[in-house]
């Protein structure tokens, strides 16, 4: 059993609730709705602590035998994949009063009614070394090989091909989209770099330009504040490049995306929802 730990804020205090993933597999599933949840409470209110990769109840039993002072106010979440072992860990939970919730039991036993199919009951078969995850690797090859401009001659084989300014979170959601598993290419539209003239054959519902004038005029701002002198003329090379790379993607037709405000799995959502339809 792995035990880690997610500290949510900097205001973490004694009065702080304690939410445990535990998970036969590696618990990324309930972390992540977990963590959701969490978000919307102030800094410090929650602290996650994640039991991945059990392999049986007294295990876990035992862990919570160690820690019972913390269950003041504590809950548990938990993905356990063999029915016998969520069983024994629930009535456990249950026998010392602790608050429990099934993330994944209902979802496969409500799959199972809708496919006719019984359920592998097979712990990390999300995480087993198949195509898709062999796809992923690959995806994350291309990605590094084609980042920022390199290899301009395989942007047509890119599923998708992302364009903008320096800071516009290109490579970012480059990276997040190939582990994802597609092929994801990137171009900067910085002035003084060369353009390459396979972006024109790249299919339209593939190209996305991503603009954040909000942060290139911030970091040159940013840039200069111990040179007042030269702030106008930083925060007019600024808006030079934030028009350039403007002409550039109206002359490409590219799918426009911003930025602003929006984090990279917004932003990856918005373009497989294009590139699905495509």
């Amino acid at each position: 059993m792995k035990v880690t730990y997610d500290q949510l804020g900097e205001g973490r205090s004694e009065d702080s609730a304690i939410v445990y993933v535990v998970s036969d597999s590696l618990g990324d599933s309930a972390n992540n709705v977990v963590l959701s949840a969490a978000a919307q409470f102030s800094d410090g209110a929650v602290r996650v602590v994640r039991l991945s990769q059990i392999k049986s109840a007294e295990e876990v039993s035992e862990y919570f035998d160690e820690h019972e002072e913390d269950f003041v106010s504590t809950a548990v979440f938990h993905s356990i994949v063999d029915p016998a072992l969520r069983k024994r860990v629930r009535s456990d939970l249950n026998n010392r009063g602790i608050l429990s919730v099934d993330i994944l039991g209902p979802v496969v036993q409500l799959l199972a009614g809708l496919t006719g199919e019984k359920p592998k009951n097979q712990a990390r078969a999300h995480h087993m070394v198949d195509k898709r995850y062999l796809r992923r690797v690959s995806s994350m090859d291309f990605f590094v090989e084609h980042d920022d401009g390199k290899n301009p001659q395989d942007l047509v084989k890119a599923d998708v091909v992302l364009v903008g300014l320096s800071g516009s979170a290109k490579t970012p959601l480059a990276m997040y989209l190939s582990f994802l598993g597609y092929n994801v290419a990137s171009v900067s539209l910085d002035p003084g770099c060369d353009i390459p003239g396979e972006l024109a054959q790249v299919d339209k519902g593939r190209l996305f330009g991503l603009e954040n004038s909000t942060g290139v005029l911030a970091s040159a701002s940013i840039r200069v504040k111990d040179a007042e002198g030269l702030a106008s003329e930083e925060v007019a090379n600024a808006e030079s490049a934030v028009a350039h790379a403007s002409r550039v993607m109206d002359e490409l037709g590219c799918t426009r995306l911003f930025s602003d405000e929006k984090t990279v799995e917004e932003l990856s959502a918005d373009v497989i929802s294009q590139v699905e339809r495509a």
